[in-house]
C-alpha cells in the first residue's frame, strides 16, 4: 500500500473510531466560524475590485479623464433620467435641481453630479419633445466592485425621495447595469441553492430508496458548504484574496455539486464492503482508505484548476477561482473525515444498510458491449462528439451586461426610457483623449483637433462626434473657410455702407462735374467767338493800315503842297485825338478781360479753346497799348503843333508821318473785330459763372466722399489683415482649412465648450464619440479600437505627433473585457490542464493513460459549448455570455478528469495487464456510482437556471450538459473503448504483469 494510502487509513479509522466527537467537532467549528465570521455578502460589499483591471487602457482612460476634467474621485458614472409622457413640469424643474444638492451631499457615494441648475446644461440634458431629462452622477466605487452595489442603491433612495408625482424616475448606465446584476445574482443565491438541495435530495432518495442516506450526505454538504463559506469570508476579511458577490453563486453551485459526489463515492464503496460482509466500522474506514485517495486527487484537480483562475486579470474571475478552490478543499476535509463518522455511527444503528439494485446489471451489458465491440463503441461515442466539437467555432460570445438581465430591471428601463427621448446612445459615448505636452489652445493645435474629430466622423458606424472644434457636432462655423471668406465680405459690406453714404454726395459730385462740362464747353464756345472777332479786329486793323496809308500820303500831299495847312493840321490833331481816347479805352478793356482771364479763371488753362482766345486777346491787347495808342498821340501833338504854327513845317511833317506809319502798324491788329470780341466777352462770363457752381457742387459731393474713405480704407485694412492671418494659419497642410482667429478662444460660448472638451491646462483634449451601433454590441466595440488608430494616424505628422491616444466608455469598456478574457481563458486553460494533467499522471503513473483522459475530457468541453451554442445561440436566439467558456472549462475539465480517474484508477486494479475481461469488471463497478455523481452535479448545476440571470442559467447548463456528455458517452463508453483498444500499452511506461 502506497504511504499516502496509510496515512489516510489512519485518518479514517480516527474518523470511524471518534464518529461522535468527529461529527461533534465538525458542528462546533461551522458554528464558530459562521457566528464569528461576517457573512460573505457582506465580506464581498466591502471589495472594491473592478470589472475589468484598474491598468486597462479604458480605465486609465477614465482615471486620467477625472483627474483633467475635475470629475473628483469618481471611479464609474451613472445616469438619473426621469420622465413625464405628457411633458415636465415646473415642480419637475425644481425636482431636478434639488436633486443635484441632495446628490453632493452624499459624499460618501457620490464624487460628482452634473449642474442641471445651468440653463446651458439644462436644455443640452432635456430631450426635444420636452418629456424627459437626465443628469450624470460620478461615484467612487469602479464598475463591477461590490462597493458601487451600496452606491448605486443610495443613488436610487436619494433620487426616488422627493419625486414628483408622475414622474417616472430610473437610475441607469453600465454601473448600474453591473450592480442590477449583481444584486440579481445575489436574490437568486437562495432559490438556487433550495432547488438544488431539493433536486439532490430527490435524487438520492431515488438511488438509495432510503430517508437516512441522503439526509446524512445532505448533512455532510451542508456543514462543508457552510464552513467552505465561513473559511472564504474569512479569507476576504483577511485580504488573502478578494471575493465578489459572484464568488457566492458558484461557490454554492460547484460546492454542492462536489460535495455530493464525494460522499456519494464513499457511500458506493461503504455499501460495497457492507455487501461483502465487512462490519460498518471497519467498512466505513476501509471504504475512506481506498477512495479517499481518489476523492483527493479530484478534489486536488478542482482546486489547481479554479486555483489558475486566480492569475486572471478580470475581477469575476480572480474573485471567483480562489474562493471555489478554499471550499472545495474544506469540503474534501469534511468529506474524508465526517462522511465515514456518520456511516459508522448510522451502520451500528443499521440505517445505512445497502439495498438491491436493478442497475448494476444494465451497466454489466453495456461493460459486456464495449468489450466485445470496442472499435465500433469507440466510434459510435466519437461521432457526436466530434459532431457537437464542430459547432464551436460557431461560438459568439456576448459582453452585453444587459443580455443577462430580465427586461424590467431598473437599469433596462432606464435604458428604454432614454431611447424613446434621446439619440441613439445620448449617454453611452465613446471617450477619446489627446493627451499633449503642450497647451493646445492655440489655432493650429485646433486644427489639428478638428482634423482628428473629422477623421473619426468619417468612419463607418460613427453617427456624432462632439469636441472642443465642435461642441454640437459639427464644426465650429467661425472656424470654416467659408466663414472666414464672410467675415472679409463683411468687412468689406461695412466699408461698402459707408461709402454709399455718400452717394448723395457722389451724386452732387457727378451734378457739379456735369454743369463744370457745360459751363466749360460755352467757355469754348464763347472763347472761339472771342478768336473769331479778334480776326475780325484784324481785319479792320488792315483797314486802318490803308486809310493809315492814304493819310500818309496826304500827309506827303501836304509836305509839297500849301494852302490850308494850318487849317487842315488844326483839324486833323482833334481827329487824331478822338481816335487816341477810343483806342484807349479799348485798351483798357482788353486789358481788363485778359487780367481775368489769365488770373482769375481757374479752367481756362485746362481748356485748349480759352487757352487760345487768351493769347489772342493778348496779342490785340499789346499790339493796341504799345504801338497802336503811342502812334495815335505822337501823330496828334504833330498835327497840333503844326496847326499852332510852332517848330518847324518839315520837322513836324516827318514826326507826322513817322507816328501815322507806327499807327498803321497797330492798326493792323484792330478794326471791327474790337466790337465783335466786347459782344462776346459777355457770353464767356455766363460760362464761367456756370463752371463756378457746378465746381461748388462738386466740392460739396468731393467732402463726403473724402469723409468716408478713411472708414473704406479700415475696413479694408481689417480684411486684408484677416485674409493675411488665415493664410498663415490655413497654409499648413493639417489644418484642412480650419482657422479659428485667437480672438474667438475668449467667446464666452467657445470658453463653455473649452470647459467640457478641454482640460483646464489645456494639455488634454477629450472627444465624445456617439455610434450609431448599440454601445454594448460587438460592432462597437471592433469599432472603438478602429477609432484610436484613425486619431493617431491623423495626428502624425502634426504638432500632436507624440500625444497619447486613449479610448474608454461601454465599447471601450467591452474591448477590453473581450482582450482580458480571452487573453485569461488562455491562461486559466493552460494552468488548469498542466494542473490536471500533473495529477492525473502522479495517481496513474502512466503518460498514455493521462494523456488519453486530458484528451477525452477537452473534447468532452468542446461538445459541451458546441451544444449550448445549438441551444441558446440558435435556439433561443440568445448569445453566450463571456464567462461561460471559462468557468465551463474549469469545472467540466477537472470534473470530467474526477470521474475518468475513479474509472482508471479501477481499471488499472481490475486489469494491470490491460485485459478487456479486467476493463468490462471496472466499467460495471462503477457504472452506477459515477453516473449518480454525474447526474447530482448535473443536476446542481442547471439548478442555476432557476436563478433571473441568464449568464448564470447558461453557464450552469454548459457545464451540466457536459457532465452528462461525460457521464453517459465519455466516461461510459469512449473510455473503456479507447482503454480496450490500447490494451497494456494504456499503463505506458508502467511494467504490467
Amino acid at each position: 500500500m502506497p504511504p499516502h494510502s496509510d496515512q489516510v487509513a489512519r485518518y479514517a479509522r480516527f474518523a470511524v473510531r471518534r464518529a461522535g466527537w468527529v461529527v461533534l467537532a465538525w458542528l462546533a467549528v461551522t458554528v464558530v466560524m459562521n457566528v464569528a465570521v461576517p457573512q460573505l455578502e457582506e465580506i464581498a460589499g466591502r471589495d472594491s475590485s473592478p470589472m475589468v483591471p484598474k491598468d486597462a487602457p479604458s480605465m486609465r482612460a477614465v482615471e486620467l479623464m477625472n483627474q483633467e476634467f475635475s470629475n473628483g474621485d469618481a471611479e464609474s458614472f451613472i445616469v438619473v433620467a426621469m420622465e413625464r409622457t405628457s411633458g415636465l413640469t415646473k415642480a419637475d424643474r425644481a425636482y431636478a435641481e434639488g436633486l443635484v444638492g441632495g446628490l453632493a451631499e452624499d459624499k460618501g457615494d457620490v464624487a460628482f453630479v452634473q449642474d442641471i441648475r445651468d440653463p446651458a446644461l439644462r436644455r443640452a440634458l432635456t430631450s426635444d419633445d420636452g418629456q424627459a431629462r437626465y443628469l450624470l452622477v460620478g461615484i467612487t466605487g469602479a464598475t463591477g466592485a461590490p462597493a458601487s452595489l451600496r452606491q448605486v442603491a443610495a443613488v436610487r433612495d436619494i433620487a426616488r425621495a422627493g419625486a414628483p408625482d408622475g414622474l417616472t424616475v430610473q437610475v441607469t448606465g453600465p454601473t448600474a447595469t453591473v450592480v442590477d446584476l449583481a444584486t440579481e445574482t445575489e436574490h437568486s443565491v437562495v432559490r438556487i441553492t433550495v432547488v438544488t438541495i431539493g433536486l439532490i435530495a430527490l435524487i438520492l432518495f431515488l438511488i438509495y430508496r432510503s430517508l437516512v442516506v441522503p439526509v446524512l450526505i445532505l448533512t455532510v454538504v451542508g456543514l462543508g458548504l457552510g464552513l467552505g463559506r465561513a473559511v472564504v469570508a474569512w479569507c476576504g476579511l483577511q485580504d488573502l484574496f478578494a471575493v465578489s458577490t459572484f464568488s457566492g453563486s458558484f461557490l454554492t453551485a460547484i460546492v454542492l455539486g462536489a460535495g455530493t459526489d464525494y460522499a456519494v463515492f464513499l457511500v458506493a464503496r461503504y455499501h460495497e464492503q457492507r455487501r461483502l460482509g465487512v462490519e460498518p466500522g471497519r467498512a466505513a474506514a476501509i471504504a475512506a482508505t481506498r477512495v479517499g485517495s481518489v476523492i483527493a486527487g479530484s478534489a486536488v484537480t478542482v482546486v489547481l484548476a479554479t486555483l489558475a483562475m486566480a492569475l486572471a486579470d478580470l475581477g469575476f474571475f480572480n474573485t471567483t477561482g480562489p474562493a471555489v478552490a478554499v471550499s472545495i478543499a474544506v469540503n474534501l476535509l469534511v468529506s474524508l473525515t465526517l462522511t465515514p463518522a456518520l456511516l459508522a455511527l448510522a451502520g451500528r444503528r443499521g440505517w445505512a444498510e445497502p439495498r438491491e439494485s436493478k442497475a448494476s446489471g444494465v451497466w454489466e451489458r453495456v461493460a459486456g458491449v464495449v468489450a466485445a465491440h470496442p472499435a465500433r463503441t469507440f466510434v459510435a461515442s466519437l461521432v457526436p462528439l466530434a459532431l457537437l466539437a464542430a459547432v464551436f467555432p460557431l461560438t459568439d460570445l456576448s459582453y452585453d451586461v444587459r443580455d443577462p438581465l430580465p427586461e424590467d430591471a431598473e437599469s433596462n428601463a432606464g435604458y428604454a426610457l432614454l431611447g424613446r427621448h434621446f439619440p441613439v446612445n445620448e449617454v453611452l459615448p465613446d471617450y477619446v483623449l489627446i493627451r499633449a505636452d503642450h497647451d493646445l489652445r492655440t489655432s493650429k493645435d485646433l486644427a489639428v483637433l478638428e482634423r482628428a474629430s473629422a477623421a473619426v466622423a468619417q468612419h463607418d458606424g460613427v453617427a456624432l462626434v462632439r469636441g472642443v472644434t465642435r461642441p454640437l457636432g459639427v464644426p465650429i462655423t467661425e472656424a470654416s473657410v467659408a466663414h472666414q471668406a464672410g467675415l472679409v465680405g463683411d468687412e468689406l459690406g461695412k466699408a461698402q455702407g459707408k461709402v454709399a453714404e455718400g452717394t448723395s454726395g457722389a451724386e452732387q459730385l457727378a451734378d457739379g462735374a456735369g454743369q463744370l462740362d457745360d459751363g466749360a464747353g460755352r467757355l469754348a464756345d464763347g472763347a472761339g467767338k472771342a478768336v473769331t472777332g479778334a480776326d475780325r479786329i484784324a481785319a479792320s486793323t488792315g483797314r486802318l493800315t490803308s486809310g493809315m496809308t492814304k493819310l500818309l500820303d496826304g500827309a506827303d500831299a501836304a509836305i509839297t503842297g500849301t494852302g490850308d495847312l494850318r487849317t487842315g493840321a488844326a483839324g486833323l490833331a482833334d481827329g487824331l485825338d478822338t481816335a487816341a481816347d477810343q483806342v484807349q479805352v479799348a485798351v483798357d478793356g482788353l486789358g481788363l478781360v485778359h487780367d481775368a482771364l489769365a488770373t482769375k479763371s481757374l479752367t481756362c488753362g485746362l481748356d485748349p479753346a480759352c487757352r487760345q482766345a487768351r493769347t489772342g486777346l493778348k496779342q490785340i491787347w499789346e499790339a493796341e497799348r504799345d504801338q497802336l495808342l503811342p502812334g495815335l498821340r505822337q501823330a496828334a501833338k504833330g498835327a497840333r503843333a503844326l496847326a499852332t504854327g510852332s517848330g518847324d513845317l518839315q520837322s513836324g511833317l516827318q514826326q507826322l508821318r513817322a507816328g501815322m506809319a507806327k499807327a498803321r502798324n497797330g492798326s493792323r491788329q484792330l478794326a471791327d473785330g474790337q466790337k465783335v470780341f466786347a459782344d462776346r466777352l459777355g457770353d464767356l462770363s455766363a460760362g464761367v459763372d456756370e463752371l463756378a457752381a457746378g465746381a461748388d457742387r462738386l466740392y460739396g459731393g468731393t467732402r463726403q466722399v473724402a469723409a468716408s474713405l478713411p472708414e473704406l480704407e479700415h475696413g479694408l485694412a481689417a480684411a486684408a489683415r484677416h485674409l493675411r492671418e488665415t493664410r498663415t494659419a490655413a497654409d499648413d497642410p493639417v489644418s484642412g482649412g480650419f482657422y479659428l482667429p485667437p480672438t474667438a478662444l475668449q467667446d464666452q460660448d467657445f470658453a463653455a465648450a473649452m470647459r467640457l472638451y478641454l482640460s483646464p491646462d489645456g494639455r488634454t483634449a477629450r472627444l465624445a464619440v456617439l455610434g450609431s451601433t448599440d454601445a454594448f454590441g460587438p460592432e462597437a466595440s471592433d469599432r472603438v479600437e478602429d477609432i484610436r488608430a484613425t486619431v493617431e494616424t491623423s495626428l502624425n505628422g502634426t504638432r500632436l505627433d507624440d500625444a497619447e491616444v486613449l479610448t474608454t466608455g461601454m465599447a471601450s469598456t467591452n474591448a477590453d473585457l473581450r482582450d482580458y478574457s480571452m487573453s485569461d481563458l488562455e491562461v486559466i486553460a493552460s494552468l488548469a490542464l498542466v494542473a490536471v494533467f500533473l495529477v492525473l499522471l502522479l495517481l496513474l503513473r502512466s503518460l498514455v493513460a493521462a494523456f488519453a483522459l486530458m484528451a477525452t475530457v477537452v473534447l468532452s468541453y468542446v461538445a459541451a459549448i458546441g451544444l449550448s451554442v445549438l441551444v441558446w445561440q440558435y435556439g433561443l436566439g440568445i448569445q453566450l455570455d463571456w464567462t461561460v467558456a471559462a468557468v465551463a472549462f474549469v469545472v467540466l475539465v477537472a470534473v470530467g478528469a474526477d470521474y475518468n480517474l475513479l474509472l482508471t484508477k479501477r481499471m488499472h486494479e481490475e486489469a494491470p495487464d490491460g485485459s478487456a475481461l479486467g476493463i468490462a469488471r471496472a466499467t460495471a463497478a462503477t457504472g452506477g456510482v459515477i453516473t449518480s455523481a454525474g447526474v447530482i452535479f448535473a443536476v446542481s448545476m442547471m439548478a442555476l437556471l432557476a436563478g433571473r440571470v441568464t449568464t448564470i442559467g447558461q453557464v450552469g447548463f454548459t457545464i451540466a450538459v457536459g457532465l452528462l456528455l461525460d457521464t453517459f458517452v465519455v466516461r461510459s463508453l469512449l473510455v473503456p473503448a479507447l482503454a480496450t483498444l490500447l490494451g497494456r500499452r494504456l499503463w505506458w511506461p508502467q511494467r504490467t504483469r
